[in-house]
């Protein structure tokens, strides 16, 4: 039986520059502290990364420095073995950073829950740790 899944799109704008973003998203520290879960990241292409302490894991397919993040992710709450894609686009702006995120191929059953924390649990927390009002599209 096919596995039946949905896709998530966020849209998120910070007045930071994308390389400010691209840091905090990709360097372990940072990225512990403003979600205020344990984290680890071997930033490279290939490196593995786990995140939300410990639930979410996978490795990095693609990075373009201050541009692009794309990953093979997955959650503990997937099947076995189920990844899926995350794509995170930083498109320099007038004001800072927009960036794209487009989640696909997420378990039916998982979207709505994490449709929820990404926006909850991700993006708002990385807007307040820029010290930014909360604003999604």
């Amino acid at each position: 039986m096919k596995l039946k899944t949905d896709n998530i799109f966020q849209i998120t704008e910070l007045e930071v520059t994308p390389a400010k973003v691209y840091q905090t998203l990709m360097d372990a520290r940072l990225h512990s502290t403003f979600t205020g879960m344990e984290t680890t990241i071997d930033p490279v292409k290939g490196g593995h990364f786990t995140g939300f302490d410990g639930d979410a894991s996978g490795y990095f397919l693609d990075l373009a420095k201050n541009k692009r993040i794309v990953q093979a992710w997955r959650h503990s709450e997937f099947p076995e073995g189920f990844f899926s894609v995350v794509h995170i686009d930083l498109e320099k702006t007038d004001k800072g950073t927009r960036i794209n995120f487009n989640h696909i191929g997420v378990p039916e059953d998982s979207s709505g829950w994490l449709t929820d924390a990404w926006r909850k649990v991700y993006w708002n927390r990385l807007q307040e740790y820029f010290g930014e009002n909360v604003v999604h599209s």
